[in-house]
């Protein structure tokens, strides 16, 4: 009986220590941090972009904005108001025709979409000229990319716009 004892008292310390020691360890490596899993992806508004585009310059980003495709306009704007009002400021040039699932049908809906921000349009470029575009709203492009999810229904045309 002794012995048993013997045993079942040693057992019960090994246990104790051994979950002392693996609750430690737990702990430490709660407390640990590492660099993310992958790159970071900032999520930012149309009007934020275009207000400072050279920061964002090559980032990867998320966007809940307005989606236009109309008249050879191409655009990503904060919302419905901006857009009618024609607030440029609040609005970066995508070209929706290369963007997979994005059609013209699409205009005016409001979606959340990632990719990554290149500020290109109205820069001087590595060659000397500067890049202009007709059917940019603002600086630019967001590279093509994903439409994350759709938010809305297409919104009537504006109702300045002819």
């Amino acid at each position: 009986m002794q012995t048993r004892l013997t045993i079942v008292g040693t057992f019960e310390r090994a246990s104790v220590g051994s979950f002392g020691a693996a609750g430690i360890a737990l702990l430490l490596a709660a407390c640990a941090s590492g660099p993310p899993a992958g790159p970071v992806i900032a999520k930012v508004n149309p009007a934020s972009l275009a207000a400072s585009p050279g920061a964002w310059d090559g980032r990867e980003v998320e966007i809940v904005g307005l989606v236009v495709w109309e008249d050879g306009s191409f655009g990503l704007y904060q919302d419905y108001g901006t857009y009618c009002r024609g607030a440029e400021h609040a609005a970066i040039y995508a070209h929706w025709a290369e963007w997979p699932g994005v059609s013209k049908k699409d205009s005016r809906r409001r979606a959340i979409v990632r990719g990554v921000f290149r500020n290109r349009v109205g820069i001087k470029q590595p060659d000397g000229n500067i890049l202009s575009l007709a059917a940019a709203p603002g600086p630019g492009p967001l590279e093509p990319g994903v439409i994350v999810r759709w938010l809305s229904q297409p919104q009537r045309p504006c109702p300045n716009h002819s």
